[in-house]
């Protein structure tokens, strides 16, 4: 256990919060150890532990963590079943989001390529439910492993146990809230998840800008190599790079809007962009309401929007968390004020 412990390494906005206190684990038995350890049983009954992976979509509200902060670095990759056109991968949680995604790719497993290069480790990506270019990762999770920090006990939750949505799943509540599963005794940390996979899938190209980047290389018959390639080259040119510019990618969740709203607006704005979801309800892209608000590009001391994609707000350096907490205010009231649409985080927000 470490004291006052510099997170700066540890969230890609790069801010330098400190934790109270601070525990790696890279062990079944790091994890008996910390259960007995009276500082953190301490915390943990004072609701004041923060599970952090690699911190690529949190924002600490302040510039201290008076809490316990738990690490999960667990490494290995191992197949788990291998049977007809179908492979179950299991993924440790702290393995490399991105280096877990290419080599799933050079095996030629179909499921993760539209994901490709989103930041962070494997441990978090069902929390969040992580999702890019028209795939999310629920739907190629089998079960998340977990242990449970009350009793440590092990416990394995289906895909259905996992309660995922947009953006979101039952892990997802424990980083802001207590929560259903910690009203019911339980928290649970990650420590492997279990991908289905296929060796012969079918191939997404109609979001972003997948397929117009395929033509422009005269791609007409593309690979799943091909594919993540082409979210690689997209991302490389929207997003900031990570350890250079400090952001969580993209910040706000898209909107989704009743299909009552959307006609009224799509009659003031034509060319704006969108989505179904279905008969009820639209998805507009919140880069594009914001840009449209006119925040693209902006900048304000240490922050800002960044200029090549208006969902990322971005860190420059030497700055504060709360200065990025204003922003977003200032932004979700001016999106408000101009086509009556409230825009959530996605980026969790931690107090």
């Amino acid at each position: 256990m470490e004291k006052d412990f510099s997170l700066r390494e540890l969230n890609t906005f790069g801010f330098d919060v400190k934790a109270k206190y601070f525990q790696e684990l890279k062990t079944p038995d790091d994890v008996r150890l910390l259960l007995e350890n009276n500082i953190f049983r301490q915390c943990f009954d004072g609701d004041r532990v923060l599970i952090l992976s690699g911190g690529s979509n949190v924002l600490f509200r302040n510039d201290v963590y008076d809490g316990f902060v738990v690490y999960p670095n667990f490494k290995g990759v191992e197949t788990i079943e291998d049977t007809g056109n179908q492979k179950i991968i299991r993924c440790f949680g702290g393995e490399v989001w991105k280096d877990f995604v290419d080599f799933t790719v050079a095996e030629k497993l179909y499921g993760l390529e539209n994901l490709s290069d989103i930041p962070g480790k494997v441990g978090a990506a069902p929390v969040q439910n992580i999702g890019a270019y028209g795939a999310e990762v629920k739907d190629v999770i089998y079960q998340v492993h977990t242990i449970d920090l009350t009793s440590g006990k092990t416990k394995v939750f289906t895909n259905e146990e996992c309660k995922f949505s947009y953006r979101s799943s039952v892990f997802k509540e424990l980083k802001v809230k207590r929560g259903e599963l910690r009203e019911r005794g339980f928290y649970p940390l990650i420590f492997a998840v279990d991908f289905v996979l296929k060796k012969n899938g079918e191939l997404k190209l109609d979001y972003g800008n997948i397929r117009n980047n395929l033509i422009s290389k005269n791609i007409t018959n593309p690979t799943i190599q091909d594919i993540a390639d082409s979210v690689k080259e997209i991302r490389k040119e929207k997003l900031p790079e990570v350890g250079v510019v400090g952001s969580a990618g993209s910040f706000f969740q898209n909107a989704i809007i009743s299909m009552d709203k959307y006609l009224k607006l799509k009659a003031l704005y034509p060319e704006m962009p969108s989505y179904p979801v279905n008969g009820q309800e639209v998805k507009v892209p919140t880069g594009w309401l914001i840009d449209k608000a006119g925040w693209k590009g902006y900048r304000e001391n240490h922050v800002g929007v960044w200029d090549k994609q208006a969902l990322v707000l971005v860190h420059y350096g030497s700055g504060k968390p709360l200065e990025i907490i204003e922003l977003m205010e200032k932004i979700q009231h001016s999106v408000k004020e101009k086509f009556g649409i409230g825009i959530s985080p996605e980026v969790n927000i931690i107090c």
